[in-house]
């Protein structure tokens, strides 16, 4: 299938089911940290998944292809990221399972009027306003920093739309766990599970993904704990898998 790329664009193989993706030199890139996010996600054939922020588009295209669900609508702020992953989600064949909506994600939570969801998933900026660096892009800077949503308007849009049980799923910096959970249940939604990220076995985890259920009772499960890189500074197993074919357990 021919796809539209503009000069600064190309299509990157995201290395499972034949899927590729549109990056853009003089835009934010995807890093590992979503594709992460993305096979951590559990949903069901059944489900409607909203996700935040999408960007790329890349979350919502390995949910759709690996999870399967009903439908994804990914909400995006920056006009040309929605473009971007319009095309790419076009080029997959995934028209009909994933819808883009170009809007600001607290237009979107407080406009929203239809069925609660059953997931939310959010890759979210992980540097506080005004915080780390500050010589870039205004394109890039909304992606990286708190400058057109903050952490805290994120729980309050994803308690808005979920429905009772419904689930959240996020991945942040490991620093700003504590945040997260305080956030989490102001809105309603008690955190369920966790899962640690470290760059090696024995490094204190730099990522965190958080499971939340909306309404859910008390109790945090700890799940394994992922490291990317063996002693040789090579993808460990688990990584590999992530990075396959193979479906999220």
């Amino acid at each position: 299938m021919n796809v539209f790329l503009k000069d600064t664009e190309k299509l990157e193989d995201l290395q499972v089911g034949g899927l590729k993706i549109i990056q853009d030199k003089n835009e934010y890139r995807f890093t590992s940290d979503a594709v992460l996010l993305a096979n951590s996600v559990s949903v069901k054939p059944t489900d409607t998944v909203v996700e935040f922020g999408t960007g790329s588009g890349v979350i919502s295209i390995l949910i759709s292809y690996k999870q399967k669900p009903k439908h994804i609508l990914a909400v995006e702020i920056q006009p040309q990221l929605a473009d971007m992953a319009k095309r790419s989600i076009e080029f997959n064949g995934m028209k009909d399972k994933i819808s883009v909506l170009n809007t600001s994600l607290q237009d979107f939570a407080l406009s929203y009027d239809g069925k609660k969801v059953d997931a939310v998933v959010c890759n979210p900026p992980y540097i506080k306003l005004n915080g780390g660096e500050t010589q870039i892009s205004e394109n890039l800077k909304i992606c990286r920093h708190e400058v057109a949503v903050t952490l805290d308007e994120i729980c309050f849009a994803a308690g808005r739309i979920l429905k009772s049980g419904g689930k959240f799923f996020l991945v942040h910096k490991a620093e700003r766990c504590a945040e997260i959970f305080e956030l989490m249940t102001k809105y309603k939604i008690q955190p369920k599970e966790i899962t640690t990220v470290s760059a090696r076995e024995g490094e204190a985890p730099y990522l965190v993904i958080v499971c939340g259920a909306k309404d859910g009772k008390v109790g945090l499960k700890w799940k394994k704990p992922i490291v990317i890189y063996d002693q040789n500074g090579v993808f460990t197993q688990t990584i590999e898998k992530l990075y396959g074919e193979a479906e999220n357990e």
